[in-house]
């Protein structure tokens, strides 16, 4: 799926939570899109619990990490790992909220930090390999 119409299934979902604002608004074939989406932004089934508000916090967690990332997760070229946080001033981000912008910022400023990644660029690392290099020529 990509994120024009991500977006637009999660902005018709969120216009049915103004209606009700728990999961009985959602019928079986919303429930499976929300599903799928929080499954290929995530990597992870949306909780399973009893309570009536599953659907509904994943539909505002989606729609509020798409709309700052602006890009589905699958096109970043940038992802940390899972469970890492970086800290950039007062700000911590996660893979679920860090942007490609933010992401190549910290790793300028902290280019050991490459292992907290899970996905970077070929160019950074091209990059960063001959900068190694020169570096090395540089001591010696």
């Amino acid at each position: 799926m990509d994120y024009q119409t991500a977006m637009d299934q999660l902005t018709r979902l969120r216009s049915l939570m103004s209606a009700g604002g728990d999961d009985s608004v959602f019928n079986d074939e919303d429930r499976a899109i929300i599903e799928a989406i929080h499954m290929e932004e995530t990597g992870q089934a949306v909780r399973k619990c009893a309570c009536r508000d599953r659907y509904t916090d994943a539909v505002i967690t989606l729609y509020s990490s798409l709309k700052r990332r602006k890009t589905m997760a699958k096109d970043q070229k940038y992802m940390l790992r899972a469970g890492v946080l970086i800290w950039v001033g007062t700000e911590a981000y996660s893979r679920h909220n860090i942007t490609d912008e933010i992401a190549a910022a910290y790793l300028k400023m902290h280019p050991e930090a490459r292992s907290k990644f899970e996905r970077v660029p070929e160019t950074y690392k091209s990059k960063a390999v001959k900068t190694l290099i020169e570096d090395a020529e540089k001591e010696a």
